[in-house]
């Protein structure tokens, strides 16, 4: 009996299956509100960065306009009027410092211009001024001055000179004739560019016919 049973074959168990995973991506379409969100923004972006380009460029334009025409010989044609508000601005930014925007000056350092002989006489003493400085004595008004004023004629074109001029002899009760840029012209030619300053008021008497004696005050010399 114990023989058969060893004999005997032992059942054989089935292996098992071994399970086997293979990946796969799931085929899964953009939602079409994301869709819509992407094309919403780059639209967006498009028009933003045209629309931005245009207007600075007309900006640009505009800015740079003032600047390119400003007190030009058109200004003259149409009038005073655009040629002494440029005078006026020019003059705040290059002259209010040291004569104030009364015309007063600085008691005892710069003379004044609101009732000047050398601003209300011959046009060609302002200009020349402007064009070329001037250092040395000065009488103006009744006081001695005896300073130095740098001059404007390489920073300054023939126009804004003219609307500077122009501007200082129609304010504080001025009412001298205005100058055009072929007057400023005329007169830069009559000079070397890097001649040294005008030497006071003698050398004024010199170039323009003012006397450089004449010591009255603000209320009469403007008027000799």
């Amino acid at each position: 009996m114990s023989e058969q049973n060893q004999s005997r074959p032992e059942p054989q168990r089935s292996p098992l299956k071994e399970s086997r995973f293979e990946p796969y991506e799931v085929n899964r379409p953009i939602p079409v509100f994301v869709l819509a969100v992407a094309v919403a923004l780059m639209a967006w972006g498009v028009y933003t960065l045209w629309s931005g380009s245009g207007p600075a460029t007309e900006t640009a334009a505009r800015e740079e306009a003032p600047t390119a025409g400003m007190a030009g010989d058109t200004d003259v044609a149409n009038g005073q009027g655009s040629l002494l508000s440029v005078g006026a601005s020019l003059f705040e930014s290059n002259c209010v410092t040291c004569h104030q925007a009364n015309g007063s000056g600085v008691s005892g350092a710069v003379p004044p211009l609101a009732g000047s002989r050398y601003v209300t006489g011959p046009a060609d003493a302002p200009v020349q001024i402007l064009l070329h400085g001037i250092s040395g004595a000065i009488a103006v008004a009744g006081n001695e001055y005896d300073g130095r004023m740098p001059r404007f004629g390489e920073t300054l074109s023939n126009r804004e000179i003219a609307a500077v001029v122009s501007y200082i002899r129609q304010q504080w009760g001025h009412n001298a004739g205005s100058v055009t840029p072929a007057f400023v012209d005329e007169q830069r030619g009559r000079f070397p560019a890097d001649r040294s300053p005008l030497s006071g008021g003698a050398e004024l008497e010199a170039v323009t016919g003012i006397s450089a004696r004449l010591t009255r005050t603000a209320a009469t010399e403007a008027s000799q």
